[in-house]
């Protein structure tokens, strides 16, 4: 049965501290350069009011804090002009009114994560502005349900046209998950509002609706702007590092890097139009600027890309995605203006870059955080990550490193956002056997724990090191969400968040600590992602 992420309190506002994060994988002796002990200089929040009664002063020796980076309303080291970033929607362009009829894809998306309750029907809706006649429609559904015999579930177009997608089928199975080809809806025009509605006609089974999208394909004709066509997404999974700036010229990440195959090197010049000047490997969000390893946290960042995709080539460590995905660095984290500012810029150069420029960026990890007490930062934070989630990319975030304490009922941000893309990560000791005495924990807001102890990775100069703390152990699930996105490209963020989910190895010592009670089980977790190519529940029409 699906392990569903349990509401999370609304608290108002408060402060996070995290640690970095370690693989799951055998480290492979160092060739050239000593393992050192780690020194980021990310100290924890300050004790008193804005840290919280629930946070402790961290340990010694090789553990690291998560960042928690600037106070919240620190000011801008640059004007708001210069961040220029849209909402990711697709841009328009005019079409001429003698133009023949041509080809247009379409897509809307929902991400309403609503509860489906006996007796009671409910509905989510999206829109199309555009006015296309419709040869082909499919939609995309996500509904969770541990019964879904109980289920009726109707697709309804602007003129009214309604299309049954399932009445009553498949007895006590779970979910409903996959593509349905609707030819029914041929001829119909796209424009306006459709609206999805899911009846439960039992009792005692409940659900929720995660997400739903619908993919247009017709023709058009007459005036007025229309969307140009989304780019097709290729090559391997794209991680986007957002931390301090990664080292993409150390031997273990150089060929580990995603580089922007529109930008020039060095020539100043906004190449691809994305508001920024040579981000060849990324961008730095605390600068406006191209160059990710300006200001702090890159022995953090560093580090954390390491766990991730640190190649396998006989030095320091072998990264859990090795060759099977590529860093986007997302630097300056730390730096030019408070933390939660930063993440929205960040959030806003990624949804740009892969719903305009087509870049396959199919996680974020978050080895950071703070606690936030005022709703407005919080729905700051959650809006933000809404726009991940509308934009299909799951944010792997850490918990904080509070030494034991439960965060069931803290505003730890973006950590205990309660959104379908989202999964949280406490950290395992060393030996993988017990909750690391660093890692918090929280059995409403955190859903696994993986080994964060003692973790060698890269750092820059060409060293690598350990260090300890929850910021390792996210990156490691990051990793194994990369393999299972290069296993099937076509599942969606909150399919890998469920699917690492329902794969834990169960461990004694994380019951009522994290949801599920386990850990991170990388072999078990690809499996099931491999084995969804063959899953009968994603064939059209089902």
């Amino acid at each position: 049965m699906e392990i569903s992420r349990k509401p999370k309190s609304p608290v108002s506002q408060s402060t996070r501290a995290g640690d970095a994060a370690k693989p799951a994988v055998a480290a492979r002796p160092v060739e050239k350069a000593p393992v050192q002990t780690a020194k980021d200089g990310f100290d924890s929040a300050p004790t008193g009011g804005a840290r919280g009664s629930n946070f402790v002063d961290r340990p010694k020796g090789n553990f690291v804090d998560r960042p928690t980076g600037l106070p919240p309303g620190t000011p801008s080291a640059l004007p708001a002009s210069a961040f220029t970033f849209g909402s990711g929607h697709v841009a328009v362009r005019p079409f001429a009114a003698s133009a023949a009829r041509a080809p247009v894809t379409l897509t809307a998306s929902a991400t309403p994560n609503a509860k489906v309750n006996d007796l009671q029907t409910t509905t989510s809706t999206v829109s199309f502005d555009q006015d296309v006649k419709l040869d082909s429609l499919k939609l995309n559904l996500d509904l969770a349900h541990t019964f879904k015999g109980d289920l009726v579930v109707k697709l309804t177009s602007p003129s009214g046209k309604t299309e049954i997608l399932h009445n009553r089928k498949g007895g006590s199975a779970d979910n409903i998950k996959g593509s349905f080809d609707l030819a029914a809806f041929k001829g119909e025009s796209t424009k306006g509002t459709w609206t999805l509605s899911v009846e439960d006609k039992a009792r005692r089974d409940t659900g929720t609706l995660k997400s739903w999208s619908l993919d247009a394909a017709g023709q058009t004709t007459g005036t007025g702007p229309i969307e140009e066509p989304k780019p097709q997404l290729s090559g391997p999974p794209v991680i986007a590092v957002f931390d301090g700036g990664v080292d993409f010229k150390h031997s273990d990440l150089d060929d580990a890097m995603w580089v922007n195959p529109n930008e020039v090197a060095g020539d100043g010049i906004d190449n691809d139009g994305n508001g920024v000047k040579d981000d060849i490997y990324g961008y730095n969000v605390g600068y406006n600027s191209g160059d990710v390893m300006r200001g702090s946290g890159t022995d953090h960042g560093t580090h954390v890309a390491g766990i991730i995709a640190a190649e396998d080539n006989g030095e320091g460590n072998t990264g859990v995605a090795a060759g099977k995905a590529k860093i986007m660095s997302l630097g300056g984290l730390y730096n030019g203006a408070d933390l939660l500012t930063n993440f929205e810029r960040g959030v806003d150069y990624m949804v740009k870059m892969k719903t305009e420029h087509g870049v396959n960026i199919r996680a974020v990890n978050a080895s950071f955080g703070n606690e936030y007490r005022d709703a407005a930062s919080v729905k700051r934070w959650t809006d933000a990550v809404q726009k991940l989630a509308d934009a299909d990319i799951l944010l792997v975030a850490a918990t904080a490193n509070g030494y034991g304490s439960n965060l069931n009922d803290v505003a730890d941000m973006p950590a205990n956002i309660d959104l379908p893309n989202v999964i949280t990560v406490a950290s395992m000791d060393k030996k993988n056997d017990k909750l690391a005495d660093f890692s918090s924990h929280g059995d409403k807001v955190v859903e696994l724990a993986a080994v964060g102890e003692d973790v060698l990775s890269t750092v820059p100069g060409g060293r690598w090191e350990e260090m300890s703390g929850t910021s390792m152990a996210t990156p490691t699930v990051a990793g194994a969400a990369a393999l299972m996105f290069a296993e099937n490209p076509n599942l969606t963020a909150a399919q890998v968040r469920d699917l690492l989910v329902q794969t834990v190895e169960v461990d004694s010592d994380l019951k009522g600590k994290v949801s599920t009670s386990g850990k991170l089980d990388i072999a078990a977790a690809v499996a099931a992602a491999k084995a969804t190519l063959e899953d009968d529940t994603t064939v059209a029409g089902r």
